[in-house]
């Protein structure tokens, strides 16, 4: 029993202590929030849960989106590759971006479709732990799906190049640069329908609804193999994309940095 009650204590402790992190950082942001001039954020939707959360004033907190940087500086200048059945996870895993529903999904789309293939790419930062590689061991998907914490950029940019969908189900997220990434690729995303993915992606994303596994099975299918859909949301992107740029970024920071000496 000492071990027991030793891991309880640590248990307790290590949940004690995310508790406290989480509680300092928020007064910290909140005390520093009230003593600025001006508040910068990276979308409205951010913008306006600082507004909310911290009771400031509409008019001193901004939006500023940010760029999209290319994964690979010679991705854009590779041969290109072969689309291939591939839905693709790239970013770090937290238990808000619902990695088991897309599992569940995929086994639904690969149902008598043995060459359809999930690559998750991201450090399991879940807490409490998610397993992943058990949800695909009881799900009968270890021919399928692979899960890697890391991959260097240049293999990361083969799998976006060669990949067909995207899947991002975070149900929250303050801007959310992957999506954006997938589509600079040439790659449709299928996203949680929520204000900020709407607000970043547009119309150049599918978007389901949280804990719809149904739906995201159907949108993922969808991407793989509806050409005219995969072009209607592709067109979006130059669109989309053409509204974050760092220069453009930065100069704003700038200015608003200028505006409040």
């Amino acid at each position: 029993m000492p071990v027991m009650k030793g891991t309880s204590s640590f248990v307790y402790r290590r949940a004690s202590a995310v508790r406290s992190s989480r509680i300092d950082s928020t007064m910290l942001s909140s005390w520093s929030a009230s003593k600025a001039k001006t508040v910068l954020t990276v979308s409205e939707s951010a913008r306006a849960e600082i507004v909310t959360q911290f009771g400031l004033s509409s008019s001193n907190v901004r939006c500023i989106y940010p760029g999209v940087t290319a994964l690979h500086t010679s991705a854009a200048a590779a041969p290109a590759l072969e689309r291939e059945p591939l839905v693709l996870f790239a970013g770090s895993i937290f238990n808000r971006r619902r990695l088991p529903d897309l599992i569940h999904a995929f086994k639904d789309v690969a149902r008598n479709r043995p060459a359809i293939r999930l690559e998750i790419v991201g450090d399991n930062r879940t807490y409490p732990h998610q397993d992943l590689d058990g949800i695909v061991a009881a799900e009968g998907l270890q021919e399928q799906i692979r899960i890697q914490s890391y991959v260097p950029d240049p293999a990361l940019a083969g799998l976006y190049r060669r990949a067909r969908a995207f899947a991002f189900l975070s149900e929250y997220e303050g801007f959310g640069h992957p999506p954006l990434e997938a589509l600079q690729s040439g790659v449709p995303p299928v996203l949680l329908d929520t204000a900020v993915a709407r607000e970043v992606c547009g119309d150049a994303a599918l978007y389901v609804r949280p804990g719809d596994v149904n739906a995201i099975a159907s949108a993922l299918t969808s991407l793989l193999f509806d050409e005219s859909l995969r072009t209607r949301v592709l067109s979006a992107a130059p669109a989309v994309l053409a509204r974050y740029s760092w220069t453009r970024a930065a100069d704003q920071t700038l200015e608003a940095i200028e505006c409040s000496i």
